[in-house]
């Protein structure tokens, strides 16, 4: 694992492709207010209600495109008193932030010089707010020119730190495992990617992409 501080730039001799992560790499996240939001809905119930729904695997079936979004929402929904149908998008979403100009920039740049990819653990309901929010803020449909490809769970089926995701981005794009870069927040993410031979970056707390990549 490539190890660096911030506003030390990134070693990266011998790299052609770079992956980069969606949240905490390019969108802003604050994961708790989504916990916020959901406790406001259930109460003193939110921690029971969390546990039914990690027991049926009910996030990962719907980042993994299993169930749709109807069948998330109505899940959800049935473990509540009363009906809170349209509260759930607003509170699943509420994590999602913004995606600071600098990024794009950056992203811009890696693109002119290296095969770069996004590989997101995401969902069409979080999906969706987010090219919502590119169009109305960024006057942007989507984040397609800034990739060769991007590549979410939910379409395909496949979820980090699983190594077939990685596999599947090796070879779809004939990619060499030791001179790709993926870079990620999640620790167990990367050891995904490092059981395929992909160099990997962990973006910790404090350390931002502007820190680590030119614009």
């Amino acid at each position: 694992m490539i190890k660096t501080s911030a506003k030390v730039k990134l070693d990266l001799q011998d790299i052609d492709s770079i992956i980069f992560d969606l949240g905490m790499v390019i969108i802003d996240l604050e994961m708790e207010d989504t916990t916020t939001a959901f406790k406001k809905i259930f109460g003193g119930s939110y921690e029971e209600v969390i546990e039914k729904l990690n027991s049926t695997q009910h996030f990962e079936k719907y980042e993994t495109g299993k169930i749709s979004s109807n069948e998330f929402i109505n899940e959800i929904a049935k473990l509540a008193a009363e009906d809170i149908r349209g509260a759930i998008p607003e509170a699943w979403n509420a994590m999602l932030k913004d995606i600071p100009d600098v990024r794009f920039n950056i992203l811009k740049r890696a693109k002119r010089n290296y095969r770069t990819f996004c590989l997101s653990n995401t969902n069409e309901l979080h999906i969706e707010w987010i090219y919502d929010y590119l169009r109305r803020e960024k006057k942007l449909d989507s984040l397609d020119p800034f990739f060769e490809k991007v590549y979410l769970s939910h379409e395909i089926g496949m979820r980090k730190p699983n190594t077939e995701i990685f596999e599947y981005v090796l070879k779809e794009n004939g990619l060499i495992a030791e001179k790709t870069l993926f870079i990620d927040d999640t620790l167990g993410h990367l050891k995904g990617a490092e059981k395929c031979g992909i160099r990997t970056f962990h973006l910790s707390e404090g350390v931002k992409l502007e820190d680590l990549l030119p614009s």
